[in-house]
């Protein structure tokens, strides 16, 4: 099927993937949740001195009729 990849990336500092992070800091486990979610993969590669990449691969789905889904236009969502 088809799928959406969205890759976000720098040259920055860059960190050590392998390390523990703080319990406080939730935003890249909350990224791959959601990813997962939705049937897709959160891929995250860095390395010190030189960057970091993440990569978000979500698989695109069709309504019954093979049309693209809708989006969400509730005013919970601008």
């Amino acid at each position: 099927g088809d799928t959406l990849q969205l890759v976000i990336g720098d040259n920055g500092r860059g960190f050590d993937v392998s390390q523990p992070r703080s319990s406080r800091q939730r935003g890249l486990a909350n990224l791959r949740a959601r990813a997962e979610a939705v049937g897709g993969k959160l891929t995250l590669t860095s390395e010190a001195g030189a960057g970091t990449r993440v990569q978000a691969d979500i698989p695109i789905t069709s309504g019954a009729d093979g049309a693209p889904p809708a989006a969400d236009k509730s005013e919970d969502h601008p």
